[in-house]
């Protein structure tokens, strides 16, 4: 095989087998086994015909420099994925001292599930709202937030596993 068609091959089966990678790693830690197993054969087979390739001729470092180059693109491949596949769920919590229930109303005119709860945070009392929504629905969450109180606190954290609640049939 042509010494630059080989690299290219090299290249591009590192870039798909560590994209795929990056998704296995993802679906593992979000509890998804079946999912996970399946990308977890393909990233390894892949593995195998590309280093196999590498390893067969070690003198060639255009192929070696497409293993690295390949899994370095993968990597940023494979996050662009799940950013757009956006699997899972998030708990989007915002911290509010004057306008939480304004926060939580506009949230659930908006069909999303809002629990309020309240605190003391350094200096007053403050407002609470907690929202758990697909991942795909935390920037709107965010939106709809900012536009009624655009000084409230909001953090973001992965949700990993929901069971139960309110789902709006728009949102699920």
């Amino acid at each position: 095989m042509d010494l630059f068609l080989e690299a290219l091959l090299i290249f591009g089966l590192r870039v798909l087998g560590i994209s795929i990678g990056t998704l296995a790693t993802l679906t593992m830690v979000q509890g998804r086994r079946v999912l996970a197993m399946a990308t977890n054969f393909f990233t390894a087979l892949i593995y195998i015909v590309a280093l196999g390739r590498v390893v067969s001729n070690l003198d060639n470092i255009w192929n070696i420099m497409a293993y690295c180059g390949g899994v370095a693109v993968g990597t940023l491949l494979g996050m662009a994925w799940e950013q757009r596949m956006a699997l899972g769920f998030a708990e989007v919590r915002f911290i509010s001292p004057v306008k939480s229930d304004a926060v939580a109303d506009a949230l659930r005119d908006a069909g999303f599930g809002a629990t309020e709860t309240y605190g003391h945070g350094r200096d007053c009392p403050v407002g609470i709202v907690e929202v758990i929504v697909p991942r795909k629905s935390v920037n709107a969450v965010m939106e709809i937030a900012q536009m009624v109180d655009k000084d409230a606190v909001a953090t973001v954290t992965e949700a990993r596993i929901v069971r139960r609640g309110y789902w709006s049939p728009m949102r699920r």
